[in-house]
C-alpha cells in the first residue's frame, strides 16, 4: 500500500471511561509507537508500557490502528493521551542475489523509508531554525556569564557582555557666580520624599514558526540580567486558540529549570478560544526574580496556534 497521509501524532483527551483510541499513521509492529499520558495542568508526560498499560491493534489494510488501555489504566479527563511514531531507523528489506524480489517487499521497504522521513520532518519542525537563506551559522565557544547575540553586521553569533544601564546625558554648566559668601547656618532636614517608580522593562519570547501548530514541551530559555518583580503577562497568538504556557525559573547554577520550578501556580499564561490575553493579578505566582535567573518556557497545551508571543512586564530593583 502507499503512504497517503502526512504524519500527525495523536493527542486526545481522556474522559474517565474510554479505553480505545485510534491513531492514523502507519506502523509495522506494536513497538513502532510511543504512548504517553500527559497531565493537562502541568504538562508532565508519563511513558506508558506496552503489554502492561496498553495493547496495540494494527490495521491490516488501512494506515493506523488502535491503542487499547487496560481497565486499570483508563485515561482521565485531566489527562491527554499522546502517541508518537517511533519506527527504528533501520532498513529491513533483504534483497537476495539472483533471487526473487516480491513487489510487496519492495513497496514495504519504500513505505518504511517515507515513514522514517515523516518522523524526522516532524521532529525538526519543533526545533529552532535559522531564517530562510541563512547558512553556516556556528555557536561561539561557551564563556561564563556571557549571552549569545548577533554581531554588528548581523551575519554571525558571538558572546556578549551583559550591558550596563545607560548613562544619562551631562547637563549644561551653569553660569559663573559672584564671590563666595559666608556659610550660613544648617537648616532643618526636610521631609522624606515619596518613593520613585522602578524602571520597567519587558522580557519576551516568540514560540512557533507561524506554519505548524505549536507542540507541547520546552521552547526556549532566557537569562534575566537584573533583579526585579514580574507585574504582568501578555500572551498573543496568530489566531483564536486554546493554549497554556508554563514558566519555570531557577538560578544559573541550578540550570536547567524543571517543572518543579514553575512560578505560575494554577494560573499559567493561557488563551481560551481567543487570540490575546493579559493578566496583572498573577494569582499564586512567585513574582520575584534574582539577577542571573533563567526563565524556561514550556507549552503545556495548544490546539491550533502556530505562533505565540509571550511578554513579561518586570519592574527592576537593580
Amino acid at each position: 500500500m502507499t503512504i497517503s497521509t502526512a504524519y500527525t501524532p495523536l493527542k486526545v483527551s481522556g474522559d474517565d471511561s474510554t479505553l480505545d483510541f485510534d491513531f492514523s499513521f502507519k506502523i509495522y509492529q506494536t513497538t513502532d509507537i510511543s504512548v504517553y499520558k500527559t497531565v493537562k495542568a502541568t504538562g508532565v508526560m508519563t511513558l506508558m508500557v506496552l503489554g502492561v498499560d496498553y495493547n496495540i491493534t494494527i490495521q491490516p489494510v488501512n494506515e493506523g490502528g488502535t491503542i487499547t488501555f487496560v481497565a486499570g489504566s483508563v485515561p482521565l479527563t485531566t489527562e491527554w493521551v499522546e502517541a508518537f511514531s517511533n519506527i527504528p531507523y533501520t532498513q529491513t528489506v533483504d534483497v537476495p542475489t539472483d533471487g526473487n524480489l516480491r513487489e510487496q517487499a519492495l513497496e514495504n521497504g519504500m513505505d518504511r523509508i517515507v515513514r522514517q522521513v515523516q518522523q524526522v520532518n516532524y521532529d525538526l519542525s519543533a526545533k529552532l531554525s535559522l531564517p530562510t537563506g541563512m547558512t553556516d551559522i556556528q555557536l561561539p565557544t561557551a564563556e561564563a556569564d556571557k549571552y549569545i547575540g548577533w554581531n554588528s553586521t548581523g551575519d554571525a553569533l558571538e558572546n556578549k557582555d551583559t550591558p550596563a544601564g545607560a548613562t544619562g546625558a551631562t547637563g549644561p554648566t551653569g553660569p559663573a557666580g559672584g564671590p563666595t559668601g559666608p556659610t550660613g547656618a544648617t537648616g532643618p532636614t526636610g521631609p522624606t520624599g515619596p518613593t520613585g517608580l522602578g524602571e520597567k522593562t519587558t522580557v519576551q519570547i516568540i514560540i512557533g514558526n507561524g506554519v505548524d501548530a505549536i507542540t507541547t514541551g520546552i521552547w526556549g530559555d532566557i537569562r534575566v540580567p537584573f533583579a526585579g518583580t514580574i507585574t504582568g503577562v501578555t500572551i498573543l497568538a496568530d489566531q483564536a486558540a486554546t493554549a497554556a504556557i508554563d514558566i519555570w525559573v531557577d538560578s544559573y547554577a541550578n540550570f536547567p529549570p524543571t517543572n518543579a520550578d514553575s512560578i505560575t501556580a494554577a494560573a499559567p499564561p493561557s488563551l481560551t478560544a481567543a487570540a490575546k490575553n493579559e493578566d496583572t493579578t498573577l494569582t499564586g505566582w512567585t513574582t520575584a526574580l534574582s539577577e542571573g535567573d533563567i526563565l524556561r518556557f514550556n507549552v503545556d497545551s495548544n490546539d491550533v496556534a502556530t505562533r505565540i508571543t509571550l511578554s513579561l512586564a518586570i519592574t527592576r530593583t537593580t
